[in-house]
């Protein structure tokens, strides 16, 4: 029992956040420009487009999925989707084996969190064939758990770890923009458009003991409370149409 709980430690070895290129930056001036060229929107609705853009506090370093940046925000494909995880994915776990010499092949718990966007083959399966892992990998894939899913799939690693001795864990969070940017004219739903925008990370989980004095940060407690089953709670962040067919990522119901 000793030895046992003495395995039961999650440690961070080191993080990897995605910083879009250049070309990807939704400054105010970009998000003028995609404003403007919304012909669903009448005066009120650009007056409160733009006052919230530039009060959101977002600044100018901020980046957008590359459909918005060209003018396709309206009609995004799954090659649009599928080319935004996968920029972010490989690019943060790229780095994270890079900066902590930790190759594919040693990695036994992945989980991918994102909740706008389910993909078959899943994003955990193109992790694995990209990085051709090994087959006997546990792979999770969280969706439709808003922005409570980080901290879910951190838990969920944390909860192997009490099973599983000597482990190392990937967890990838990030979310879906490039299909789900809203183009009609409701206010509850174009905040959406200020507050959401492209980016993502990828951390590495462990529970060597002999890498702790390496690590960055040791879990101690993780708490989550679920209170799906109160009504208010459950339609807090849901997705609906609009009146005229738009949908967006995921905000309140007006």
């Amino acid at each position: 029992m000793f030895f046992q709980k003495r395995n039961q430690h999650c440690y961070l070895l080191d993080y990897e956040c995605f910083k879009a290129p250049d070309d990807r930056k939704l400054d105010t001036e970009a998000c003028v420009k995609v404003v403007m060229r919304n012909k669903n929107l009448g005066l009120q609705q650009y007056r409160f487009l733009l006052k919230t853009i530039v009060s959101s506090g977002l600044g100018e370093e901020t980046y957008g999925p590359r459909n918005v940046l060209d003018g396709r925000e309206e009609f995004p494909t799954e090659t649009d989707a599928n080319s935004e995880m996968d920029e972010i994915m490989f690019d943060t776990i790229d780095g994270l084996f890079v900066k902590t010499g930790v190759s594919p092949s040693e990695i036994d718990i992945l989980v991918a969190d994102v909740s706008l966007f389910s993909p078959s083959p899943s994003l955990t399966s193109r992790i694995i064939n990209k990085y051709k892992m090994r087959d006997n990998i546990k792979s999770f894939n969280l969706s439709g758990m808003g922005c409570s899913a980080s901290m879910v799939a951190v838990d969920l690693v944390q909860r192997l770890f009490k099973t599983y001795e000597n482990r190392f864990a990937i967890v990838v969070s990030t979310e879906s923009i490039s299909r789900h940017w809203y183009c009609g004219k409701e206010k509850s739903m174009m905040l959406s458009n200020c507050l959401f925008r492209s980016g993502g990370s990828s951390i590495l989980l462990t529970n060597k003991r002999d890498l702790k004095d390496r690590c960055l940060f040791k879990l101690k407690r993780a708490v989550r409370t679920n209170i799906g089953y109160d009504d208010e709670a459950y339609g807090c962040c849901i997705q609906v149409e609009d009146q005229q067919g738009y949908q967006p990522p995921g905000l309140p119901p007006h």
